[in-house]
């Protein structure tokens, strides 16, 4: 994310006033309104550190605590006051780290005392609950370490050199942690960290005792702690995520909501047969892609920084073909998702070598554009360079473009027979057209029905020489109808517009709400659906209830 130029437009203009008046407004009138109770005591809600760095998750956590607070919760906000040093979750490497932590460490503590503080809270601070005997062995332990052992760390059943390590690739854009320079200094420094806010929630937790959690998406670290130590002590805890879908949230019990974990409810949803209804709606999307509409960030799409003419000189268009879509390699959605292959550039390169190996077929390699989008900090470990490195060989029938190719994912479909998938969505927008698609490691959709889903190596390459051969491995009417069903559950019902605010990547949000009296309870039912799911402890997503359509 870039912070600065997020910073810049949020604090410059006149949209930008009026969001920040329009939150100031609201926080002002839950201040002055009486809270129900429920059973002559309030349900107690933990508010985890809020993401309010990010404009639109600052204006969701403010209208998300205000609604819960109508209906009858006692608010309890948390927040980090400066206890984590060189870098955290919230900055590090190319996301505002470096000279630049410490500067925006303080803002982001500010930001989040004084937005709760508005409110008419008085949110916890993370230093009030760590002793210092405890912070001193931390560090201590951390220390005695040999080089590389933090990455293995865990205790009390938690991984937290796995977290550790995740937030140091993330926060380089890196897959491969040895690239980072100083990793082990770094990565200790995350682990320390980590056991710094574990300790912190410990001894919140048992002091406040909340009957709730509420908190960021908790793929990563900082968050994750708080997941793992809710379900142990038995505490619902909810998740959340702008998403991808403009103006949409998506939110999970006891998960992450971006794992995007919707096994639960597939059986029973997609049954359902689609009316034609609900089929346009899909067609519709399907067409947007092609544009980029509907879309927070456009990366699919050709964009003015894919200007660099794509090399297809190699495709013969008498030959069946496959086309590889890859993710960006540091990107959560390939992290830590690998089933048949070690990572996605091993994936990339076994499959380049295969094609070598067989002629008859040939292969396009398609990087993600977002590997160099000027919108998001560029990644030195690109799909073209890392083969590269490793001294990988480009058959000649094998076309590798790059992230800048003048030329979409979409206009490629018409040239293949199969689509090769790690995690990315073109997985399904493919199938969804009728092509076969056959995935690497553990996409959301993976096992729904409409993908062929090999867990070992050999099961890959067969699968991969029938569909170039032609041989039906899923009966295509079934693998679209399936298809767009997911497609219609994860576009519209998972990614859900509550109706609060829009925005759009770098723009400042507009927000929906103008007063208490647009979240009473009635006026947003797709808001009223997640609220109540909180105040009564229910899953979001589960075998016999979803949010609606949206």
């Amino acid at each position: 994310m870039n912070f600065e130029r997020v910073r810049a437009i949020f604090e410059s203009n006149a949209s930008s006033r009026e969001y920040r008046r329009t939150i100031k407004t609201i926080g002002q009138e839950i201040c002055r309104s009486t809270v129900p109770r429920q059973d002559g005591r309030r349900l107690k809600i933990l508010y985890r550190p809020s993401f309010s760095i990010y404009p639109p998750c600052y204006a969701h956590d403010v209208i998300f605590s205000t609604a819960l607070r109508i209906r009858g919760a006692e608010i309890m906000p948390i927040y980090c006051d400066r206890v984590q040093h060189t870098e955290c979750n919230f900055f590090g490497g190319v996301w505002g780290g470096g000279s630049k932590f410490p500067q925006n460490c303080l803002r982001c503590s500010m930001t989040s005392r004084k937005m709760w503080e508005n409110m008419g809270l008085s949110p916890l601070a993370f230093s009030s609950y760590i002793d210092s005997d405890e912070a001193r062995q931390i560090e201590e332990e951390v220390a005695a370490l040999r080089d590389e052992a933090w990455m293995s760390y865990s205790s009390d059943g938690l991984s937290f050199g796995h977290w550790a390590k995740d937030i140091l690739v993330n926060n380089y854009v890196v897959g491969d942690y040895r690239l980072v320079e100083g990793h082990e200094r770094l990565g200790r420094g995350h682990l320390r960290n980590l056991l710094i806010v574990r300790a912190a929630y410990h001894n919140i937790l048992n002091e406040v005792k909340p009957d709730r959690v509420v908190a960021n998406d908790s793929y990563y670290g900082m968050w994750a702690i708080l997941q793992k130590l809710c379900e142990r002590r038995g505490i619902p805890f909810y998740s959340h995520w702008s998403g991808t879908r403009p103006g949409a949230w998506c939110y999970a019990y006891n998960d992450a909501s971006m794992n995007m974990n919707y096994s639960r409810a597939w059986p029973a949803f997609s049954v359902i047969p689609l009316s034609d209804a609900r089929r346009k709606t899909v067609d519709e999307w399907l067409i947007g892609r092609f544009s980029g509409k509907d879309m927070i960030l456009d990366t699919a799409s050709l964009a003015p920084h894919c200007n660099e003419e794509a090399d297809l000189s190699k495709i013969k268009y008498d030959k069946p073909t496959a086309l590889l879509a890859a993710n960006v390699i540091w990107d959560l959605a390939a992290l830590n998702k690998q089933v048949v292959f070690s990572d996605m550039i091993e994936w990339i390169a076994e499959t380049i070598a295969w094609f070598g190996s067989h002629p008859e077929y040939q292969l396009i390699v398609k990087p993600h554009p977002a590997e160099q989008n000027p919108s998001i900090p560029e990644t030195e470990e690109r799909v073209t360079t890392t083969l590269r490195q490793r001294g990988v060989v480009i058959p000649d029938n094998v076309a590798l473009l790059t992230p800048k190719s003048a030329i979409t994912v979409y206009q490629l479909l018409p040239l293949i027979k199969v689509g090769l998938i790690h995690t990315t969505t073109v997985g399904f927008e493919m199938s969804a057209r009728g092509i076969p698609v056959i995935t690497s490691a553990r996409s959301p959709y993976r096992g729904f029905g409409f993908t062929l889903d090999p867990s070992k190596r050999d099961d890959y390459f067969i699968m991969l020489d029938r569909t170039l051969r032609g041989d039906v491995l899923l009966e295509q009417m079934s693998q679209i109808d399936l298809a767009y069903k997911f497609i219609l559950f994860q576009q519209f019902h998972y990614y859900t517009k509550i109706d609060i605010m829009d925005y759009k990547w770098g723009e400042t949000p507009r927000i929906k709400v103008k007063s208490l009296d647009d979240i009473l309870p009635g006026k947003k039912i797709h808001l009223d659906y997640i609220v109540d799911s909180v105040m009564a402890g229910l899953p979001i997503v589960s075998e016999d209830r979803w949010p609606a359509q949206s």
